[in-house]
């Protein structure tokens, strides 16, 4: 872990701090940092000969003996579950998985309001509610129809048992057609009509999953730092080069009914495949695992239904299309330095030498591990981790031009919204001819632009009014960064 944690941290440091910000010398600084992220992974990090450390081992055999305590009778129950559909009106499974509460009731209860009740159901896992809803913690989206699952045990990084849960659930209903994984901080980015126009008309059968790009380095240190030296996606697999048919992907994906039951009926053989290949990928992390049960199992048990079968052709990619899987990001997330170069980009170099000088101490406490190892800085656990390169972003705020970027192309939910998030808006600017006119109108006066904080929940329903479906449905992301975006949407 110290190796992965220094190398990290000295990525960062010389990224920002050794005339980064000068941006007449990046290309040279980014291939030197890569040519030493080469030694990196072959000379010193090698010397471990990548095995397993006990920590890995017994962090990896708690995170999934709990999620096998979870499956188990689910498993065992799969059988009876009706995979075909009945006849009827197809619905869409909305499969919250939440602690207690949304971050934003308004704007789910604005979203199904808009719907007929007979073409959605909904499903809620409260985390913090072992005893269920009560008077004092109401179900969540009750007056919807919301059914609660009964509470299974769940922890951080270990989501899968829950999923199972949830998914079984919502089985039970032959008419569910989708099935969609929601967050508690998860916000609609189009109205009701067009999510299940495009999931239950437009494609009733196939799972829309969002996968990750490969590592290019086998220690998770040297890719991202390498990534840092680019000032490319922090969000990487390290799992297929292991096994290719172990595929890292968001979690936040949406299943069709088949694959639903198979995720289900295959979920203990899918850990243990899984187990093998965790306890390998990025062994320069010695306390935890690179990823999640819930970032790889459901894609893991898709693929195993055909290996039970024999009918798999011996390449992953060709078994996933016959499957019926999309490369299609419906949740947008935000993890460090994806979708540069697009609409989307939210890189800074100001905001990133303010992160990094606003954290000196735990810099030199890193760097200071190197000379003195007895020193004892966990890295995960540091404000510099959670600031620059660990965690999917937290919108506080957001700007009115941002969210309708969001809006307008192919995602359908957005997730990591805080509670009190505003929309910064233009005055008077509440159609594209009106903003365009007003601008004018400011350059040629010289008038600043007066800036006016709206609340999410009224600002974002007006933004599903406006979309043109068309191009939303063609403005597809198959990865959450920049070579997943549409062509059409990258800037030049």
């Amino acid at each position: 872990m110290r190796q992965f944690q220094s190398v990290t941290v000295v990525a960062c440091a010389c990224f920002l701090l050794q005339g980064w910000a000068t941006r007449s010398s990046v290309d040279e600084k980014q291939a030197q940092l890569a040519k030493d992220s080469e030694h990196l992974d072959t000379g010193s990090l090698a010397e471990g000969k990548g095995k397993p450390s006990p920590g890995r081992l017994q962090y990896v055999s708690e995170k999934l003996g709990l999620e096998r305590e979870v499956v188990r009778d689910f498993v065992s129950k799969a059988g009876s579950i009706q995979v075909a559909s009945s006849p009827g009106t197809p619905k869409v499974a909305f499969l919250f998985l939440t602690m207690k509460d949304l971050a934003w009731p308004n704007l789910w209860h604005s979203f199904f309001s808009d719907a007929t009740s007979g073409d959605y159901s909904i499903y809620v896992h409260q985390a913090a509610l072992k005893d269920g809803p009560d008077a004092e913690n109401p179900l969540l989206l009750a007056e919807f129809g919301a059914q609660t699952v009964p509470w299974v045990k769940t922890a951080w990084c270990a989501l899968f048992g829950v999923e199972v849960a949830i998914l079984s659930a919502a089985l039970a209903d032959p008419t569910n057609e989708q099935f969609v994984f929601v967050s508690d901080s998860t916000v609609p980015l189009k109205n009701f009509a067009y999510v299940h126009r495009q999931l239950v008309m437009n494609s009733p059968t196939t799972s829309k999953f969002c996968l990750a790009e490969p590592a290019e380095f086998r220690y998770a240190g040297v890719e991202m730092a390498k990534q840092e030296a680019k000032r490319a996606c922090m969000f990487r697999d390290y799992l297929r080069n292991i096994n290719p048919r172990t595929l890292k992907h968001h979690q936040w994906a949406v299943l069709a009914r088949s694959h639903a039951a198979m995720v289900v009926r295959h979920a203990a053989a899918a850990i243990d495949i899984y187990q093998d290949v965790w306890t390998q990928a990025a062994p320069d992390i010695d306390n935890m695992g690179e990823g999640c049960s819930d970032e790889a199992v459901p894609v893991i048990a898709l693929l195993h239904e055909l290996d039970v079968q024999n009918s798999s052709t011996g390449n992953t990619w060709t078994d996933l299309t016959r499957l019926g899987v999309e490369q299609n990001c419906l949740t947008y997330v935000r993890w460090r330095n994806c979708f540069g170069d697009t609409e989307l980009d939210l890189r800074s170099w100001a905001s990133e030498t303010k992160t990094l000088f606003s954290n000196l101490d735990e810099v030199g406490n890193m760097l200071g591990g190197l000379i003195r190892p007895h020193m004892n800085v966990d890295f995960m656990k540091t404000n510099l981790k959670r600031e620059l390169n660990g965690f999917p972003h937290a919108f506080n705020n957001v700007t009115e031009k941002y969210l309708r970027s969001m809006v307008n192309q192919g995602f359908m939910f957005a997730r990591k919204f805080n509670v009190g998030l505003e929309v910064a808006t233009k005055k008077n600017a509440t159609s594209d001819r009106r903003r365009l006119t007003h601008a004018l109108s400011n350059i040629l006066t010289g008038a600043e632009e007066e800036v006016v904080m709206e609340s999410l929940d009224t600002f974002l329903p007006k933004l599903w009014q406006e979309v043109d479906a068309e191009h939303a449905q063609a403005a597809t992301w198959s990865r959450l960064e920049t070579r997943g975006a549409p062509a059409a949407l990258r800037v030049p």
